[in-house]
């Protein structure tokens, strides 16, 4: 609740900011901005319309992970809920908030608010590309869930019950929404901090939604695989739109690594 009330006060100050300080320059790098995230957006489909071969080895290997989980997806769900007591607490509540779309919602717009009205193009770019990665990731994630229609787990009809097609938030498990949505905030974060240090935490709380998630027995193994892999690929597509992105980049990198049962990093160098 706290830091809702945070998150809250400070898309407020921004906003009052913004509105205090608009005038017509503003409003021209506004609309702008909104034009650049359309060609970012424009650009991701050309990515998938046009893939590489590179691109769909990729592509299928994260899906292929996902799959391969889907065995293991029961076992998973016995070892978390078999801790759920022992884990249980503020630290899980807060890797589970993490993952919630209205905090990241509210920060990214109260950061964007601040770039645009102070003049911080850097601020204002990692805010746009953020937003536009969440964009893109949710519709991912929003349309394969219905599509797939897979039970969840606290339903207890089994990891392998689908409705495809389907509306019923009961029946949205794959892939996880949370996940993408945390996975999204640590590559862009990593991003804009551009430290190994910074990567390892971010991919960390990311890798502990995806957990949370299983700990609070909505979703599967799997589900958190695919969901995570959305997010954090579809944060490189928008980030690297154009090459247009001033954020730098480091020597070396962490990046997640997903398997079949599992996710890790590991440095590129």
């Amino acid at each position: 609740m706290k830091r809702f009330i945070s998150l809250f006060l400070l898309n407020i100050f921004s906003m009052s900011v913004f509105v205090l300080y608009a005038d017509e320059q503003i409003d021209s790098v506004f609309i702008s901005d909104v034009k650049a995230s359309l060609q970012d957006i424009q650009h991701v489909g050309d990515e998938i319309l046009h893939s590489s071969d590179q691109s769909l080895l990729k592509a299928g290997m994260i899906i292929g992970s996902s799959l391969l989980a889907m065995p293991f997806d029961e076992e998973a769900r016995r070892i978390s809920q078999r801790n759920a007591i022992t884990l249980d607490g503020e630290m899980m509540s807060f890797a589970n908030g993490y993952g919630d779309l209205l905090y990241p919602a509210i920060g990214i717009i109260g950061a964007y608010g601040l770039g645009l009205a102070f003049s911080d193009e850097r601020l204002r770019l990692f805010s746009r590309k953020t937003c536009t990665s969440l964009l893109v990731a949710g519709a991912f994630t929003t349309l394969i869930k219905s599509i797939v229609g897979r039970s969840r787990p606290f339903t207890n009809q089994g990891s392998q019950s689908f409705t495809p097609f389907t509306m019923n938030d009961a029946g949205l498990s794959y892939p996880s929404g949370h996940t993408t949505v945390a996975f999204v905030m640590s590559a862009s974060l990593s991003r804009y901090i551009d430290r190994w240090w910074a990567d390892v935490i971010l991919y960390g709380l990311a890798s502990g939604t995806a957990y949370a998630r299983m700990h609070n027995d909505r979703h599967w193994l799997s589900d958190t695989i695919l969901g995570g892999a959305i997010g954090y690929f579809a944060t490189q597509w928008v980030f690297d739109a154009h090459k247009q992105s001033t954020l730098s980049t480091s020597e070396a990198r962490i990046l997640p690594i997903f398997t079949p049962v599992s996710m890790g990093f590991a440095i590129q160098f």
